[in-house]
């Protein structure tokens, strides 16, 4: 059959507009590699009220910022994490003949992510986090964990000005400053045990909730402050009263650097020579539940119903440092030293104990506390190796009879640590860690070794 002229002009005209369009976002793609910037992400530069990007997942990649740009304000940023972990662990229990207990072995992810951020029009940005976390872990009873992916972040962000934005959504709780550092650039291998604290409640979703914050920047972007409420911990129902009658979980932050400046939703960490940071952070927690409705978790029912319950709270503080030992920060990466102090304190409200409380507070699983964190590294850019060290401490009240404190789930430990890690290029997108882990339960009863070691060789993957 002859072809008509015709079709084969429209064919050519389609095949034309089909390269074409190829070619534009080719060249879209690729021209959004930018100027380099202090960790390879836009928001690491001074945002300008006309046009700023907003505070993103922070990576420290060197480099390039690589999203994809269709118009004037709208754009897009994928990136993806494995954190593959092999962790020798040893175990509490004594063995018949008075020795230590044995090593339990895993494979498994402790990270798999992928996330993205973007804007569609000025001002107005969004990021949506997934992850599966501890991929294959065996699990006590023999079996291997594989949960389903879950969304970690996922919040809208509208900019008002410099000194307020809004965000509402799934939203990472500014507890301490190590539970804000990024995953991918942590000092030691993972975040602190302590940092956790402020979660113990498990009323939270890795340390996100369901919530609105406002934040904002003053005295050229050296000073942050974070304000917001959230869902927190629910009461249950009595029977003149529906669930959830109580007030929302209330957190705080301020922060003030001295020198460079951080405006990402995650700081710290290694910035691996491209910032020269020193700074203080303060953090308040606060949620108090109704006399009228029942207790939360461990207690079941309407146990707790038209009975005081002390407020929970608390209280966080932190200085940090990263120092460029060349003496000023080079968006080209450089030998770093690192250094984080933390101190915590937290107070459930449970007076007595768990199996007999004379307050139930409002967070009963987290028992009066006091935390400690320290920790230190140095980065050579040349040899692309880091090492470091760090000791915490969660030393539970003695208002606790020792029976009691070790009823928590989380008792009284003391943790030191210290490791190796190496860098595959220049920049963070490949490393290894190799990590050794002293782990000491002050309050441990005869029948229980004190202490345990932990061995812990992670590789890890970041494309952003």
């Amino acid at each position: 059959m002859q072809r008509n002229p015709l079709q084969g002009k429209i064919s050519l005209v389609r095949q034309a507009a089909l390269t074409a369009l190829i070619c534009a976002v080719a060249a879209t793609a690729s021209a959004q590699t930018g100027q380099p910037t202090t960790t390879g992400q836009p928001s690491d530069k001074i945002p300008e009220v006309s046009g700023a990007k907003s505070p993103e997942l922070a990576v420290a990649l060197i480099g390039p910022g690589r999203e994809l740009k269709f118009a004037e304000y709208t754009w897009f940023r994928f990136g993806a994490q494995v954190q593959l972990w092999f962790k020798a662990a040893q175990d509490r229990i004594k063995q018949p003949d008075g020795s230590e207990g044995s090593y339990a072995f895993d494979f498994y992810c402790r990270r798999c992510r992928f996330f993205t951020t973007g804007s569609v029009i000025k001002n107005v940005f969004f990021t949506i986090l997934f992850e599966s976390s501890n991929v294959g872990k065996a699990n006590p009873d023999g079996s291997k964990n594989f949960p389903a992916p879950q969304i970690l972040d996922a919040y809208g962000q509208v900019k008002f000005a410099d000194w307020f934005w809004l965000s509402g959504g799934s939203i990472l709780m500014p507890l301490t400053r190590n539970g804000l550092q990024p995953t991918t650039t942590y000092v030691s291998l993972d975040v602190g045990f302590t940092s956790t604290s402020p979660i113990l409640q498990g009323n939270s979703n890795v340390v996100r909730d369901l919530g609105i914050q406002a934040n904002g920047f003053l005295f050229d972007y050296h000073l942050e402050y974070r304000l917001g409420a959230w869902q927190g911990s629910r009461q249950g129902p009595i029977p003149t009263q529906l669930s959830s009658h109580n007030g929302p979980r209330l957190i705080g932050m301020l922060s003030y650097n001295f020198w460079d400046i951080e405006t990402v939703i995650v700081n710290g960490g290694h910035y691996y020579g491209t910032k020269k940071v020193l700074g203080l952070m303060a953090n308040f927690d606060y949620q108090d539940f109704r006399k009228a409705l029942p207790a939360t978790t461990p207690y079941a029912g309407v146990t707790g119903a038209g009975v005081d319950k002390n407020a929970y709270y608390g209280v966080s503080a932190a200085a940090f440092i990263n120092y460029p030992l060349s003496g000023s920060a080079s968006p080209k990466g450089g030998d770093e030293l690192v250094g984080l102090a933390q101190f915590g304190y937290y107070d459930g409200g449970l007076r007595g104990s768990l199996a007999a409380p004379t307050n139930f507070g409002t967070y009963p699983l987290v028992a009066k506390q006091t935390n400690f964190l320290f920790e230190a590294g140095y980065y050579n850019n040349s040899g692309h190796f880091s090492v470091f060290g760090k000791f915490e401490e969660r030393k539970l009240s003695g208002d606790y009879d020792v029976a009691s404190r070790n009823a928590f789930p989380n008792p009284s430990q003391w943790w030191a640590a210290g490791g190796v890690k190496y860098y595959v290029g220049p920049s963070n997108t490949m490393n290894f860690t190799l990590q050794y882990e002293r782990v000491y339960n002050i309050d441990a009863p005869d029948t229980a070794q004190s202490g345990t070691n932990n061995f812990t060789f992670q590789m890890q993957t970041v494309l952003y």
